[in-house]
């Protein structure tokens, strides 16, 4: 999330963002932040176009970053299926309750509910 979030906060260079993010001994999680942070800015305009398709009263650019970053990252897990659906959607919820404002959890899991 905090590489999603750099990107589009910053619009820095992915390949600068994972380095500046991850731990080079753990050759493990590399691997897995950098293929989905890239599977994420691969798909961005799709992704976007998704989650954006069920957000009722809202425009994806009003979202603060943060949520925006839960949004797209959850949205493709999602889409790939590779995890629970209740899952995926509790972990964005978590996410949100730690680094969003109150209202944003509530928000999320009723975007991703219906993707």
């Amino acid at each position: 999330m905090t590489c999603l979030y750099q990107y589009l906060l910053l619009d820095k260079d992915p390949d600068e963002i994972m380095q500046d993010n991850l731990d080079i001994d753990d050759k493990e999680s590399i691997s897995f932040i950098v293929h989905e942070t890239v599977d994420v800015i691969n798909d961005i305009d799709e992704l976007t176009a998704l989650v954006s398709s069920h957000l009722k009263d809202w425009t994806f650019d009003r979202l603060g970053y943060v949520e925006q970053a839960i949004l797209l990252m959850s949205a493709s897990d999602l889409r790939k299926g590779e995890l629970e659906r209740a899952v995926v959607i509790d972990e964005a919820v978590e996410l949100a309750k730690s680094y969003c404002d109150d209202d944003a959890p509530a928000l999320i899991n009723g975007v991703l509910d219906q993707l």
